[in-house]
């Protein structure tokens, strides 16, 4: 079932295409219309975006949608389990003990509520499909 066939315009916020939002659990079929909430889904619901990082760029932007760490650069958690694919492009995933996982197209990685940052360092765009399972934790943050 197709629920939509129609050009999506780019929030406000850096490099993000909302493509389908449910702010509770889904039921199916879900048109998942997306209204002009930013920030990520209570525990239940599900964001499905688009993601653009500029070459040369960590993705440090202050988009309002997450808490970035000021004394390092670009870092940040959420409440969140997120599955990214890469489309496009190459990104290097940071996690917080100085892991490194490279993703090239065709990659998917998931991002468990963990701290972490992004960095493009290619020379092209990268370009990723995201799915945002909104999750609770003990220390739920809070915007």
């Amino acid at each position: 079932m197709l629920v939509g066939d129609e050009k999506i315009e780019r929030f406000d916020a850096a490099g993000i295409d909302p493509i389908w939002r449910t702010d509770y659990v889904p039921a199916v079929p879900n048109s998942g219309v997306v209204s002009d909430t930013v920030g990520f889904p209570d525990p239940g619901g599900v964001w499905v975006i688009g993601w653009v990082l500029e070459p040369g760029r960590i993705g440090d932007s202050d988009n309002g949608i997450v808490v970035m760490d000021d004394e390092d650069p670009g870092f940040h958690r959420t409440d969140s389990v997120d599955v990214h694919v890469l489309l496009e492009g190459s990104l290097v995933l940071e996690l917080d003990d100085g892991v490194e996982i490279e993703l090239n197209p065709g990659d998917t990685v998931v991002v468990n509520g963990n701290r972490h940052r992004w960095h493009n360092r290619g020379e092209g765009t990268a370009r990723a499909v995201v799915t945002i399972c909104g999750a609770s934790r003990n220390d739920r943050q809070e915007n």
